[in-house]
């Protein structure tokens, strides 16, 4: 298991599953973020924001390291083309996580209370989502330690349909937040829907993002 470890160390997987540490943090930091913002919190809303950022800038110098190992790796035994689509598809999580917090503080948007619990059960399944594509970056160890057999195949799949299911929920939810938002648009101003239903989509968009990697994964161990 060692000598599997120190070969992911050195394949791209090794910075691509610390990545997706940095893109789970980003999830679980726009929930704080986005707490602020409902309370109206602005100063605390502001620091998290910074701290997206830099776990943003972080992610960032890891999808290069990722990028520089594709070329190099004498491990890799699928396509590099599939490497460079899960590093591209995780590095969106942050990416997506750094445009909805920079929308909502630049324009110190107000959730309404009409909408808001609803709204903080979206954006905590779509976090819950980003966890367990983490989760599925962290069993490519045991993957390759089995070729890609046995119960570590098993449990990958485990997490796919956990993922599935995971999505499925957050995409009801999302039908009840824009019908919760749908009934109370009148009364906002129009600016302001606008802009909520852009924060909404890129809430759902956070969600598709992390179940697409457990998918190109699976889709990787299949190869």
């Amino acid at each position: 298991m060692d000598r599997i470890s120190d070969l992911i160390t050195k394949s791209p997987f090794g910075p691509i599953q610390k990545h997706m540490e940095k893109a789970n943090e980003s999830a679980a930091e726009l929930m704080t973020f986005l707490e602020s913002v409902v309370n109206m919190d602005w100063d605390r809303a502001t620091q998290s924001r910074k701290k997206i950022v830099d776990l943003e800038h972080d992610a960032d110098a890891l999808k290069a390291e990722a990028r520089g190992l594709v070329p190099k790796s004498i491990f890799l035994s699928v396509p590099r083309e599939d490497v460079l689509e899960l590093v591209k598809r995780a590095d969106e999580i942050p990416n997506t996580i750094k445009g909805i917090s920079g929308l909502m503080i630049g324009r110190r948007m107000e959730i309404p209370s009409e909408i808001s619990v609803t709204f903080m059960q979206f954006a905590a399944e779509a976090a819950e989502i980003c966890k367990v594509a983490s989760n599925a970056t962290n069993q490519i160890d045991e993957l390759f330690q089995f070729a890609f057999g046995g119960n570590a195949a098993e449990e990958m799949q485990k997490l796919i349909r956990q993922l599935d299911s995971l999505e499925d929920r957050c995409d009801e939810t999302e039908i009840i937040l824009r019908t919760q938002l749908f009934d109370i648009e009148k009364d906002l101003p129009p600016i302001n829907v606008m802009f909520l239903y852009s924060v909404i989509n890129k809430i759902g968009e956070l969600a598709d993002i992390a179940e697409q990697i457990g998918h190109r994964i699976s889709l990787i161990a299949s190869r």
